[in-house]
C-alpha cells in the first residue's frame, strides 16, 4: 500500500471496477499522482471535520479509456486526479455530508462539490480545480 495521507491510499484512489473488469490500465503518472496527493489531503481534512469518520472512496483518478468507459464527462476533474467520489456512512447521508460541507467550500478550495446518484447509488463528488488554468469556482450542486 502507498499511503498518500495517513488516512488515504494511492490504491483507493485509483481502484475501479470497471477497471479491473474491462482490464484497463488505470496507472497514473507522477503529476496525477502529486494531484491525488493533493486532493488525499483536502479528504483528510473532510475526515476530520466530519468527526473522524472513515472516508469511502467509490471513484478517484480516471484515465481516458476508463473514464469514457464509466461514461465520466470529457473535462472531468477525475481525468486530472483532482476529483473523488465518496460517502460517510458513519457520519451521514449523502444529502447530510453535503449541507455539512457547502458552508466550507472556500475554506477547502472545493471547485465542485456534487451530490450525486445514479443506478441506486448515491455519493459526494469533490473535485478541486483543475491546474494551472482555472481557480476554484466553490460550486455547489445535485445531479440524478
Amino acid at each position: 500500500m502507498t499511503q498518500l495521507t495517513p488516512h488515504f491510499t494511492l490504491e483507493e484512489m485509483l481502484h475501479s471496477d470497471t477497471a479491473n473488469a474491462q482490464h484497463i490500465d488505470n496507472t497514473p503518472d507522477f503529476e496525477i499522482v502529486a494531484r491525488l496527493t493533493q486532493l488525499a489531503l483536502v479528504m483528510e481534512k473532510v475526515r476530520s471535520m466530519c468527526g473522524g469518520f472513515p472516508v469511502l472512496i467509490s471513484s478517484g483518478y480516471r484515465c481516458p479509456q476508463l473514464n469514457s468507459a464509466v461514461g465520466g464527462a470529457t473535462n472531468s476533474a477525475h481525468l486530472y486526479g483532482c476529483a473523488n467520489d465518496f460517502t460517510i456512512p458513519d457520519f451521514g447521508n449523502v444529502d447530510e455530508v453535503c449541507a455539512f460541507l457547502v458552508p466550507h467550500l472556500k475554506e477547502l478550495w472545493i471547485d465542485q462539490l456534487i451530490n450525486e446518484s445514479g443506478g441506486g447509488a448515491r455519493w459526494v463528488h469533490l473535485g478541486l480545480a483543475v491546474p494551472p488554468w482555472r481557480a476554484p469556482r466553490y460550486q455547489y450542486f445535485t445531479v440524478g
